[in-house]
């Protein structure tokens, strides 16, 4: 094992030495990325250290290896961490030396205070209004009736009526032409992307997409032998991208119409037919990233992409990780017929096959329409919150920040003034990560455009009782702070 293997492995074992709070109110997995988050931030975990992998960090604390996932993620998605295939996981080599440095805690290392509250992750729904007695009945009464079958299940695109359940969902609530044998369930649409791009794409195609847009994409992209191209957004969502520069040909265009990610405008149906006809006329394919459509606010979530399409040229994916919870890890794709079987298939011969449990779980909540009433249930809660977290924070950061008003999502873009420097962007997320809100710095999903600077800040997480004193905190620390203009 190498020096710096062996350093940040012995400081991880400080780090966790006291373990996991079972007990408390704050999720495991939140805890976990606390004590990393904070380890990062005070420099006890250097850029380029690397991490123990997630079944040994699992095993180390004794929590589900999902559990470790979602912490580094979430970590990752961040800017904390970053993935380097067949490497491991790693702190980012892009954190400057003075990134978000905390102030030195008197509590012991690695204990997780209780009153201290949570800071909630950006872009997260209510999760405290998670209905964890009825999951839990739901699982044990699936448990109780499985059959030796199910420990043997062996389906490589997930299990079926899953996959039915969510066709028949995705066609009443968002107009997706889906048929279950079309679907495949994935971890997310990060390894999606990776089962199409490996089973569809060859290395004269090019990926392209949407700048700016998600940094997890861009980060799975570029280990992908496709070259990696980027198109422009403007008020109306993802142009057409221009034409190639060299030999290579648009294979795969990754967009999210329904909300742009991060900026959040809808891509009116001019735009979508443009990308469609553009998408036929290159023999290229679109992977429409459907990421939050069910929170829309003012009406009736718009109709997907695919829909409009036929599911012709258009690949569907979706997760349950905005909709429930990030630890579920369950996600999947609705892929054309005629490309379903052989992505299916190439996932059967270079990845395992995604675990049943949850699967079983999550077919029963959407089959007995739970789902349904938890995401009815969530829209009036996320629209309380939304709008006293909005009116609240325009009453007490005009100082400092722009808010652009939204009717969905979970997060809010707000911006720095024009001149603002990335120094000014880390110096807020530093206050916002103090005041225990969820904020991601805006620059980071910019990669050819000139970046604008700012926060993604998450609002659907946050108890209303706690919107206030938070912001006034964070107004608080943002008055104090030294530098910013």
């Amino acid at each position: 094992m190498s020096h710096a293997k062996r350093r940040s492995h012995g400081i991880v074992e400080t780090l966790l030495a006291p373990g996991l709070d079972s007990g408390s109110a704050t999720p495991l997995n939140e805890q976990l990325m606390t004590l990393l988050q904070e380890a990062i931030l005070k420099g006890s975990l250097a850029a380029g250290d690397r991490l123990p992998a997630s079944r040994a960090m699992a095993a180390r604390l004794a929590v589900s290896r999902n559990t470790v996932l979602a912490a580094y993620d979430q970590l990752t998605a961040e800017g904390y961490l970053e993935t380097r295939t067949g490497a491991g996981t790693f702190v980012s080599a892009d954190l400057p030396d003075n990134y978000l440095k905390l102030e030195t805690s008197t509590n012991a290392p690695g204990v997780v205070q209780p009153s201290v509250p949570s800071r909630p992750l950006a872009g997260m729904p209510a999760l405290d209004e998670f209905p964890f007695n009825l999951w839990g009945r739901i699982a044990g009464r699936v448990w109780r009736h499985a059959n030796t079958a199910m420990l043997q299940h062996n389906d490589p695109a997930g299990y079926r009526p899953l996959r039915q359940a969510i066709a028949d969902y995705l066609q009443a609530a968002r107009g997706v032409n889906a048929q279950a044998d079309q679907i495949m369930i994935t971890s997310g649409l990060q390894q999606g992307l990776k089962f199409v791009a490996e089973s569809i794409l060859s290395e004269n195609h090019s990926i392209i997409l949407e700048d700016p847009g998600y940094p997890g994409l861009r980060k799975t992209a570029e280990y992908l032998p496709q070259q990696t191209r980027y198109t422009q957004v403007d008020e109306h969502g993802a142009c057409t991208p221009e034409a190639a520069v060299n030999a290579r040909q648009p294979g795969l265009l990754l967009i999210t119409p329904s909300r742009h990610y991060p900026l959040g405008m809808t891509m009116p149906v001019s735009r979508r037919l443009e990308l469609l006809d553009w998408a036929n006329a290159h023999d290229a394919f679109i992977l429409e990233d459907d990421y939050d459509s069910e929170f829309r606010y003012g009406g009736r979530p718009v109709q997907s992409l695919q829909g409009l399409d036929g599911g012709n040229r258009v690949i569907y994916a979706g997760s349950f990780s905005k909709s429930l919870f990030l630890a579920l890890r369950i996600g999947y794709l609705v892929l054309p017929h005629q490309m379903a079987e052989k992505v299916i298939r190439h996932r059967e011969k270079t990845a395992s096959f995604p675990a049943l449990g949850d699967q079983m779980v999550l077919a029963k909540f959407i089959e007995e329409g739970h789902f349904a009433r938890h995401l009815r249930r969530l829209r009036a809660i996320h629209k309380s919150r939304l709008d006293l977290f909005f009116n609240t924070a325009n009453d007490l950061l005009t100082d400092y920040l722009k808010l652009t008003p939204t009717d969905a999502g979970l997060h809010i873009v707000t911006h720095l003034a024009d001149k603002a420097t990335p120094k000014q962007e880390l110096l807020i997320a530093q206050a916002a990560h103090r005041a225990s809100l969820g904020a991601i710095p805006l620059s980071r999903a910019y990669i050819q455009e000139p970046a604008r600077f700012g926060l993604l800040m998450g609002f659907a997480n946050i108890p209303e009782d706690e919107i206030k004193p938070r912001l006034l905190h964070f107004r608080k620390e943002l008055d104090e702070i030294t530098g910013f203009s």
